[in-house]
C-alpha cells in the first residue's frame, strides 16, 4: 500500500566542493574587501615634539614640533575638505601645524638640573574645539611627547 521511495542524494562530491569554495570566497569578501568600502575617512596627523639635548647651565633651546601624515595616508585623505567655505583642507592644517600654529610646546626644565624632562604639546582651545565638533570624523591629531636631555656641565663631559 504505502510505497516508500528511496531519496537519492543528488549532491555529488564535485558539487559539494564547489559550494564550499563559493562559501569560502564569500567569507573572504565579507572579511577583507567590504571593510575597505566602509572605511573611516578620518585622516591621522601625528604631531611630534622634537627632542633636544643641552648641557647643564645652557639656555633652553627653542622648543618645536613637526607634523606628518600617518603611514599609508593617501592623496584623497590629504586633500579632504575640512571647510569648503573657508577653502581649508587637511593638507592646510598639516602645513599650519608645521609652521607652529595652534599649539604650544612646553617643558618644565630650566637647564640647571641634569636629567631627562618631557617636552609636551598642548593644542590650542580653538583647535581642540574644531577637532571635537566640525572636523570630527574627518581628521584626528595624535600628539607625541619629546625629551629634553640636560647633561652635566660640558667641562665635565670628558671626565
Amino acid at each position: 500500500m504505502f510505497h516508500t521511495k528511496r531519496i537519492r542524494n543528488k549532491w555529488n562530491v564535485p558539487a559539494a566542493f564547489a559550494a564550499g569554495v563559493v562559501f569560502c570566497l564569500l567569507i573572504f569578501l565579507l572579511v577583507k574587501v567590504m571593510p575597505q568600502f566602509n572605511r573611516n575617512e578620518e585622516t591621522l596627523i601625528v604631531l611630534t615634539a622634537r627632542s633636544e639635548t643641552i648641557y647643564q647651565g645652557e639656555n633652553l633651546p627653542e622648543l618645536s614640533a613637526g607634523a606628518e601624515f600617518a603611514d599609508g595616508t593617501g592623496t584623497k585623505e590629504k586633500e579632504a575638505w575640512l571647510s569648503k567655505e573657508a577653502g581649508y583642507r587637511v593638507q592646510d592644517l598639516l602645513d599650519d601645524l608645521n609652521e607652529g600654529g595652534d599649539y604650544e610646546v612646553e617643558c618644565d626644565a630650566d637647564g640647571s638640573e641634569a636629567g631627562e624632562f618631557p617636552i609636551r604639546i598642548r593644542l590650542s582651545g580653538e583647535l581642540e574645539s574644531s577637532l571635537e565638533s566640525e572636523w570630527k570624523g574627518k581628521v584626528r591629531i595624535e600628539v607625541k611627547d619629546g625629551t629634553l636631555t640636560v647633561k652635566k656641565d660640558s667641562s665635565e663631559a670628558g671626565k
